[in-house]
């Protein structure tokens, strides 16, 4: 009887305790989350692609009940799902979930509060609710803009509870966009393009060691930069990231901290220096743990203009590459006391990686290591035919560039030889004929005078492991003789936008790139024959016996494949005679 009693009491204080939460509940105003949301943000970071939302954050103006949402609460928008309902599968490159659909969608909704996820959710409310979406994917674009890729959008679709109202439904989406209709060659596209403001990029946020340096903010003020496009000197200012470890790991790593220029594609030019560090996954890794933990290093990534883009398909630069010179020089002398002359790497794809190649030939043995994707570079001994009659640089009419570091005032211009003791890694894509085009002509000088660039196929669709067994093995290879210090992994698949995609997946060469120092560049030797003139080629297309590279014209190449009218060994005088017959 006692335990019936008992039984009773407990059943009738557990009604009672429903009835007036229910009681409270409607006894709550309720108001319209058209009302009680203010503002829509996107959350994410950088991935192969460029900029990667993994999260929709939606801010309301009171405090939101964890108990009151789940994941069927909101609607979202954003890049990957619009990608899909345009595309369809083909806007998924690699799916790494083999989940069908879900690129893209809701995993997850819990309250916060503050902007910014949390692996391990705990509070009970907060005026954040945030919103993960899947982001195990691939997209098959590259090059994307962080303000197009980083849209957000959220709708709240069921009623929810707050910590003083009932916050009903509404149709109203929330966003961080704004759309309009842009021209391009195929007709009108709409654009949506997100605000600035409204996205949150952690890895470049507040304590992450990165500064960015805007035009009338910071950026660097470059003077007297010559440009092989016009044969004029400029003055402007060049703006710029840089990640910069701690005091601590500066101090306890004096003298021994490393220097990384980072140069991107021409798809990332812009006035924004946000734009670079985020149209690949480099500037990340640079600056990642799996680096900076053994590898202290400055990483600094100059933001290139459109207006001043740095290299051209035709072998030539703007006043950029004097800017980089300038900006490096002075990071030299802010940083003497910490930085490791012998440990200098540059780093780059497409236009970037052109940018960093040419250079390696003005100051010679500058750079302790080179490491590039979807890149190339050759000679050119009659730059102005194809540069509007401007004078090609030389360190008569550009001392900053050639400050007489490493300078070989007769061999300059022979960019195969000035290259042949160099440490260099480089990854093309079977779909970029510029890039593979060079590269085999260049593995074929090499060979020509006596030394074979180490070669290797890569399946990108390989998993990562398999991908990192094959490339490490062609990085392990003596390096003593003169010649061997380049290594080029050609991947089977892939359009040249890929190249950085495939190649950033990869953290070996990254790695390798680290062990490198300018002590190994200056033991190996040249490969001296490349210093003779170019003598052409046999009637059965092998290179005449004891020819070399000086006063060669390289054969040029576009992205449909090899040039009929550039070809190797080209002159004005047969470029112009071709063009007549024509």
């Amino acid at each position: 009887m006692k335990h019936t009693v008992l039984g009773a009491a407990a059943l009738f204080a557990s009604a009672f305790f429903i009835c007036s939460c229910a009681s409270n509940q409607s006894s709550k105003s309720t108001v319209s989350a058209a009302n009680a949301i203010t503002a829509a943000y996107s959350y994410g970071f950088v991935d192969l692609e460029g900029a990667k939302l993994s999260a929709v954050i939606v801010e309301y103006a009171e405090p939101v009940l964890q108990s009151a949402i789940s994941t069927d609460t909101y609607e979202i928008e954003n890049y990957t799902l619009d990608a899909v309902a345009q595309s369809g599968a083909e806007a998924i490159e690699i799916d790494y979930d083999g989940i069908a659909g879900n690129e893209g969608a809701i995993t997850r909704v819990y309250v916060n509060d503050k902007p910014a996820t949390v692996e391990k959710p705990s509070a009970k409310s907060g005026n954040y609710v945030i919103i993960e979406v899947n982001t195990a994917y691939m997209l098959s674009t590259a090059n994307l803009v962080y303000t197009n890729s980083m849209i957000a959008g959220a709708k709240q679709v069921k009623d929810i509870a707050g910590k003083n109202n009932v916050i009903t439904a509404s149709d109203t989406l929330f966003t961080n966009y704004t759309v309009s209709e842009k021209d391009t060659p195929r007709g009108k596209r709409t654009e949506k393009k997100a605000d600035k403001n409204m996205i949150i990029l952690p890895e470049f946020g507040e304590g992450s060691g990165w500064t960015l340096n805007y035009i009338g903010d910071g950026a660097f003020k470059a003077t007297h930069c010559y440009s092989e496009y016009t044969g004029e000197y400029y003055d402007f200012e060049l703006p710029y990231s840089i990640y910069v470890p701690d005091q601590k790991t500066l101090d306890k790593n004096k003298g021994k901290v490393a220097l990384t220029i980072h140069m991107e594609h021409a798809g990332s030019n812009d006035t924004d220096p946000m734009a670079a560090i985020t149209s690949s996954r480099a500037a990340v890794i640079h600056a990642s743990p799996l680096v900076q933990e053994k590898n202290p290093a400055i990483i600094v990534v100059p933001q290139i203009e459109e207006t001043r883009r740095s290299t051209n398909d035709l072998v030539a630069s703007s006043e950029a590459n004097t800017a980089i010179w300038e900006l490096i020089d002075s990071l030299l002398e802010t940083y003497a006391d910490y930085i490791d002359t012998n440990r200098i790497y540059g780093t780059g794809q497409s236009m970037g990686g052109m940018t960093i190649l040419n250079m390696a030939s003005q100051r010679d043995n500058f750079f302790a290591g080179i490491a590039v994707v979807g890149a190339q570079w050759s000679n050119s001994y009659d730059k102005p035919f194809q540069n509007n009659g401007s004078p090609a640089r030389t360190p008569e009419n550009d001392p900053v560039s050639f400050n007489g570091f490493g300078l070989d005032s007769e061999n300059f211009q022979n960019w195969y030889y000035m290259i042949s003791d160099d440490n260099i890694t480089v990854h093309t894509c079977a779909g970029d004929p510029m890039a593979s085009g060079e590269w085999s002509d260049t593995a074929a000088y090499f060979a020509m005078a006596g030394a074979a660039i180490p070669y290797a196929e890569i399946d990108p669709y390989l998993s990562v492991e398999e991908q990192l067994a094959i490339d490490e093995k062609l990085l392990a290879h003596d390096t003593t003789a003169a010649g061997s210090g380049i290594t080029w992994g050609a991947f089977t698949k892939g359009s040249h936008m890929s190249t950085w995609k495939y190649g950033y997946r990869l953290i070996s060469p990254i790695l390798w790139l680290y062990e490198q120092n300018r002590q190994t560049e200056m033991a190996r030797p040249k490969l001296e024959q490349l210093k003779n003139a170019w003598l052409g080629r046999n009637a059965d297309g092998t290179i005449k016996a004891g020819s070399g590279t000086a006063g060669l014209n390289s054969a040029q190449y576009t992205p449909g494949g090899a040039s009929t009218v550039f070809t190797e060994g080209w002159t004005r005088e047969n470029v112009e005679k071709a063009a007549s017959a024509n």
